[in-house]
């Protein structure tokens, strides 16, 4: 019968041996040790989550009322109010229009309220308002040139005048001279459409302000003759119609570029001027180069004063 030995791994150390010993119970002054770790945790825990709500507060308090935190903190009331602009508004402008009560602390301000009330108006196309300490608010002001003027009658019985800005903004206007506004023409052809106190911007002003700029700068003397500019037929035809002191019609196209159709109508005007018997009806520059139409209003001197003729001018 086979005998299976068994054999015992020899310990090789004393730490090698299993023992059965109860843990030694702890003492007093581990206990205290372990408290207190405990409660400084917490601590730890309880001031991070403190910090965290604070955080939190705070930026809601920014992100929705920031000039709370900022009325609290002691300010001088303001004394001086300092306007730059690059145009005609003034001081007394910007002082009735933001009309800051009496005695309000610098740090009291709304700036974007104040900014919105510059704003608004459409003269205006951009504010910046900034704090100088101790006492003084300083406004930026850009402002909207005109290139023409506007007619509209509104709620009431009378007929209002306006102007209008190369980017369409239409704004009353306050400051601007007499001459200034006697060299702008009259713009028609359009609807005023409403937009809370204002109106929505025109469409095509970008093109009619090229247009009036070359004719203006290339031109003056003709310029001075302009009186209206239609859009009538800007959408549908891509043509601007303007009525002078001199032609009842000159149609220019917006698919060429307007100084050789100013070219061309200078030097139209100059041969028609050696004509004493008829005068000019209407001017066609958006039909091309090669022949502007030209249409002729019958005077008394011509037999047949029904008719009206057409001279081409040729341009090659």
């Amino acid at each position: 019968m086979n005998q299976i030995e068994t054999t015992t791994p020899i310990a090789r150390s004393w730490r090698d041996i299993p023992q059965q010993i109860a843990p030694q119970a702890m003492s007093k002054v581990g206990r205290r040790r372990l408290t207190f770790r405990m409660v400084r945790n917490g601590a730890i825990i309880l001031g991070a989550l403190v910090l965290a709500v604070g955080g939190f507060e705070i930026w809601r308090t920014l992100k929705n009322d920031p000039q709370r935190l900022l009325a609290t903190a002691a300010s001088e009331p303001v004394k001086h109010l300092k306007v730059e602009t690059n145009g005609v508004l003034d001081r007394d402008w910007v002082v009735e229009r933001i009309a800051l009560p009496d005695g309000i602390g610098l740090m009291e301000l709304d700036l974007y309220a104040l900014r919105s009330q510059l704003t608004k108006t459409g003269q205006v196309s951009a504010a910046v308002l900034t704090r100088e300490f101790p006492d003084t608010l300083k406004v930026v002001l850009e402002e909207r040139s005109p290139v023409v003027r506007l007619k509209a009658r509104l709620d009431g019985p009378g007929i209002q005048d306006f102007l209008v800005a190369r980017d369409g903004t239409v704004f009353r206007g306050y400051g601007f001279g007499e001459g200034t506004l006697n060299s702008l023409p009259w713009l028609g052809g359009v609807r005023l459409l409403r937009n809370g106190e204002g109106f929505l911007p025109l469409s095509g002003l970008n093109q009619v302000a090229d247009l009036l700029v070359t004719a203006r700068g290339h031109a003056p003397e003709m310029f001075a003759t302009w009186r209206v500019v239609s859009l009538e037929r800007l959408q549908l035809d891509g043509e601007i119609e303007v009525q002078t002191s001199i032609v009842p019609k000159v149609i220019f196209g917006t698919r060429e570029g307007f100084y050789s159709q100013i070219a061309r109508l200078d030097l139209i005007l100059d041969e028609t001027r050696s004509r004493r018997a008829s005068t000019v009806k209407s001017i066609n520059l958006a039909v091309g180069a090669a022949q502007v139409p030209v249409a002729m209003m019958a005077t008394a001197l011509e037999t047949d004063s029904s008719r009206q003729p057409t001279v081409r001018f040729p341009f090659n």
